[in-house]
């Protein structure tokens, strides 16, 4: 069941119904509000006329994302003739051939000018979604030729009937009011802090930094970089995503407070870019936040 966007949902199905989706969608918004599984839930509407996740893999449905890739955040010309491939071929059993490409923000130039000639002459049956948080490191005649939807993030009472519909369901009503607050209107991060135990991870960490100074913070920021090395040799990639979900929890934590805490939210973001950008020392840049 999918659960928030229900202006979105119905509009959608409408127009599906009626024969009058546009050729490409834009879904941009915060991370983890639903762009990704709204996407998944349409392609299978197309496909089987049910709004929902597939038990199945769909036949006329192709998922392209760096992320599960992590030796390489972009999106590169590789993908770009699998996705050639895969639209002009007509559908086997939907009306569409539906294309998502996640974190859509990682296309390389080479990849974009792609997706740009087959925004330029769409093939009929093509159906393409680009899902990413900013739409504009796109190529603007990208943005011209495509339908721009935004996704906001949930209210509390749709927050309550996701964790409620979430298997990780309990009669925990304080547990429960906590990663409401701690979700910020966020779907996938909820269910993150339910399930994933480096999201947790990352959310106590983050909890105790901000609660600690001097010497003990110094002692928490060893403890947190040498559990990320453990992570990184345990299952590549999962250190990396500790640090990540760390900033993340740190960054909204500080949003929180705009007023008190704008030095250190600049000073988080600037360390994070630093971080990801170059090759510094992650210690040092988190004892100067």
């Amino acid at each position: 069941m999918f659960i928030g966007h229900s202006q979105l949902v119905k509009d959608f199905k409408e127009l599906a119904r009626r024969g009058k989706l546009a050729h490409g969608y834009i879904f941009f918004g915060e991370p983890e509000v639903g762009k990704f599984y709204f996407a998944k839930h349409l392609a299978n509407f197309l496909e089987t006329g049910e709004f929902s996740i597939s038990s199945r893999p769909l036949q006329d449905l192709m998922v392209i994302d760096s992320t599960k890739n992590l030796k390489t955040d972009a999106i590169g010309i590789e993908s770009v003739r699998l996705i050639k491939n895969f639209v002009y071929k007509k559908p086997a059993v939907s009306s569409k051939r539906t294309l998502v490409i996640d974190n859509a923000d990682n296309l390389t130039d080479k990849a974009q000018a792609a997706i740009l000639k087959i925004t330029e002459e769409p093939p009929e049956n093509a159906f393409l979604i680009l899902i990413l948080n900013n739409p504009d490191v796109l190529l603007p005649t990208i943005l011209s030729r495509m339908q721009k939807i935004y996704f906001g993030r949930l209210s509390n009472s749709e927050m309550e009937n996701v964790i409620q519909s979430s298997h990780k369901a309990t009669a925990d009503k304080a547990r429960d009011k906590k990663i409401i607050d701690l979700a910020w209107g966020r779907p996938g991060r909820a269910i993150h802090l339910l399930s994933d135990s480096i999201t947790k991870k990352a959310e106590s960490y983050a909890e105790k930094f901000l609660k600690l100074q001097g010497y003990a913070r110094s002692k928490l920021i060893k403890e947190f970089i040498e559990e990320q090395k453990e992570l990184s040799e345990e299952k590549e990639g999962s250190g990396e995503l500790l640090l990540d979900r760390f900033f993340e929890s740190l960054i909204l934590k500080l949003r929180g407070n705009l007023i008190n805490n704008a030095g250190t939210l600049k000073s988080a973001l600037h360390r994070l870019f630093l971080i990801k950008s170059y090759n510094v020392n992650k210690r040092i840049q988190l004892e100067a936040l």
